[in-house]
């Protein structure tokens, strides 16, 4: 199927306006995978029985489409795998004429400064605290802990348990928060491999990878010495070898809430940042084709210009070409006229014949006269001038 981009209100007003069994047709899914894609985009859908009551007149409750934060996806993308991660969106095929006419959208402006989104997060996000044991562990958690008792069997293995110890244990809750925290916020949460275990968040379809490590954990090759008193390092990457290059790779004593609600503001404001690049990107987009398709316009008609030229040079030399042509083959008609009576003069004035003159002379005026252009026949003369190509 193709994919698609719809808005949470696009979304809400199609799910509303008819069965969700005909709707997921027209989406080539089924309903339930529909209906899947609501729930994470945080879309109400129609409840059993709606379109029956609404068919026999009875009274139905129509749910309100929820607003939601300034941080959470406000699309819903259907299909495509990774060709519906965040920045695809559907390009309607145009001429480059049509590029150079289009008019251009005013430049983006957003109702709210940088500043005040990220003073509205601050206010949003709250502490995300920590327990001291895991009570309900999270999907992501138990992969992590199913890694790390395989890993742990393995005797030559190259890669260490990470939580097998009092400081991973803390790391390990303090992760089970933040699955959970970004979860209910519409996140998917996920891990990529059982033994890099490199970990990410994913909001409109872009993964934001993140590294959080202990000391502790033997495995040495994704950092460099770590200062002295520190237990952790974090970095917003999904390279465990050179984590500690990058430039917000930061090291911790320990692991609070304070910390976990700080990462998630930081990772928030990223969100709302690359959306706003992205918005400028698309409009920035529109003025470069348009600029494109006039530079290109006005170099194809410059070429044209040119090569209309060039044709027109070439045609006037070929032109003269033929008429130089013509007034030699006059004058070297004249010539061979002159010879021709010069000899008839020597013939004339001789006691006796040349041998074989007759013949040379009724060939030679052979020549002359197809030679000649002035004794061009009608038919002969019309196909002479067709070669100027004159219109």
């Amino acid at each position: 199927m193709t994919p698609k981009t719809l808005t949470r209100q696009e979304m809400y007003d199609l799910v509303w306006s008819k069965p969700m069994t005909q709707l997921a047709t027209e989406f080539e899914l089924s309903d339930v995978g529909l209906k899947k894609i609501c729930k994470a985009a945080q879309v109400p859908t129609p409840g059993l029985g709606y379109w029956a009551k609404l068919a026999n007149g009875k009274k139905v409750v129509k749910t309100e489409l929820p607003t939601l934060y300034p941080f959470q996806s406000q699309f819903v993308h259907i299909g495509g795998g990774n060709s519906a991660r965040y920045g695809y969106y559907d390009e309607t095929e145009q001429t480059e004429e049509e590029l150079a006419q289009m008019e251009l959208p005013s430049p983006p402006k957003f109702d709210e400064t940088i500043d005040e989104v990220r003073a509205q997060i601050e206010s949003l996000v709250p502490l995300i605290p920590i327990p001291k044991t895991i009570s309900k562990p999270h999907p992501i958690t138990e992969k992590l802990l199913g890694y790390d008792a395989a890993i742990a069997k393995e005797k030559y293995c190259i890669y260490k348990p990470r939580y097998q110890h009092p400081t991973g244990q803390r790391l390990l809750s303090a992760l089970n928060s933040f699955f959970t925290y970004f979860e209910k916020l519409g996140f998917r949460v996920k891990v990529h491999g059982p033994r890099t275990q490199a970990m990410s968040v994913d909001m409109d379809g872009k993964y934001h990878y993140f590294r959080f490590v202990c000391f502790d954990d033997g495995n040495h090759f994704y950092r460099r010495k770590s200062t002295p008193g520190k237990a952790y390092g974090f970095s917003w990457t999904s390279d465990q070898d050179r984590m500690s290059e990058n430039k917000d790779y930061r090291e911790y004593v320990d692991i609070t809430p304070e910390i976990l609600r700080d990462l998630a503001i930081e990772l928030l404001m990223n969100i709302e940042e690359r959306k706003r690049d992205h918005v400028h990107w698309l409009h920035q987009r529109q003025v470069d084709k348009k600029n494109d398709a006039i530079s290109k316009i006005a170099e194809r008609k410059a070429k044209a210009t040119l090569r209309r030229r060039k044709e027109t040079e070439r045609l006037i030399e070929m032109r003269m070409d033929l008429m130089n042509q013509a007034l030699k083959d006059i004058i070297r008609a004249q010539k061979m006229r002159d010879l021709i009576e010069a000899l008839d003069q020597k013939s004339n004035a001789a006691s006796k014949e040349i041998p074989g003159f007759k013949k040379w002379r009724s060939w030679a005026m052979h020549q002359v006269n197809s030679l000649d252009p002035l004794n061009m026949s009608a038919k002969r003369a019309g196909r002479w001038i067709e070669k100027f190509n004159l219109k």
